[in-house]
């Protein structure tokens, strides 16, 4: 529930769209108003994100909202993602985000110097997921409490929260997660409740057509990394604001649609819900 004094704001940040939801009470009637603003290209020299802060920072200042609360979903094209292999010897928590900081700077070289890293809590034998947000985008999300006094509650990539919102449904030995965004499919590999392999691409098309294009290769990417036998292949899990497959029931294909009204079942609102 939100109040007049703290309204609840649910934002995705995207390179072309900003997405505003702002949830209804419970009990009330219809959806959660929606809002999509198309976005322009960023300026020379300007980050990715630039043109949907620059937009959530103008939106908020017009609506003269105060003390808003946002839940921020960050698309995947300002995310970087690596699982990195246990390090038993690491024992402090000082030595093991040093030990990220370090695989991600070898492996992404100078500009991972400007970004934040984050893992999961370490899991003795189990390979630890990691993500790079960049620096910038952190304080810029910050900056925004100077607007009516905003409080960015949590910011979190949008693979992280829908795998989170659907993690009960996958199967329990071997498993393809993905999500789909406009422009990309972020897509892991799941086996034995570990990861295998997780990988991002980039792709050019529009509805199913987009992720469909890039799917192959990412699998395949994934399957041959992972040192796995795929045989038979796992069920292929998928969430986002991505087309649903229309027409025949593919094998091994689950689209995870919320039910029940609440959450978004289709487009881009499912973003600014992390499903």
């Amino acid at each position: 529930m939100w109040f007049a004094e703290q309204p609840l704001l649910r934002v995705a940040l995207l390179e072309d769209h900003l997405v505003i939801a702002r949830p209804r009470a419970r009990g009330a009637s219809g959806g959660a108003p929606l809002q999509v603003l198309d976005l322009a290209a960023p300026t020379a020299g300007a980050p990715m994100w630039q043109p949907a802060m620059d937009a959530l920072a103008t939106w908020l200042r017009e609506q003269g909202l105060q003390r808003a609360h946002l839940h921020v979903y960050l698309s995947a094209h300002f995310v970087r993602w690596q699982l990195l292999e246990w390090q038993p010897r690491l024992t402090q928590p000082q030595e093991l985000d040093a030990y990220v900081q370090l695989r991600f700077r070898a492996t992404f070289g100078a500009p991972a110097e400007q970004w934040r890293v984050v893992h999961a809590e370490p899991q003795p034998g189990r390979v630890l997921p990691s993500c790079a947000i960049d620096e910038a985008l952190i304080a810029a999300l910050q900056e925004l409490q100077t607007i009516g006094h905003s409080r960015v509650v949590h910011a979190t990539p949008y693979f992280s929260a829908a795998f989170d919102r659907w993690r009960s449904r996958l199967d329990r030995q071997a498993a393809w997660f993905g999500a789909a965004e406009p422009g990309s499919l972020t897509l892991g590999l799941l086996h034995r409740g570990v990861w295998r392999g997780l990988r991002a691409a980039r792709h050019h098309g529009q509805g199913d057509a987009g992720w469909r294009s890039v799917l192959p290769a990412l699998q395949a990417q994934i399957g041959l990394a992972s040192g796995l036998d795929l045989q038979p292949a796992p069920p292929l899990f998928l969430a986002g604001c991505g087309a649903a497959p229309g027409g025949r029931a593919e094998p091994g294909l689950v689209w995870l649609q919320p039910e029940g009204g609440r959450e978004p079942a289709q487009g881009l609102a499912r973003m600014a819900w992390g499903v």
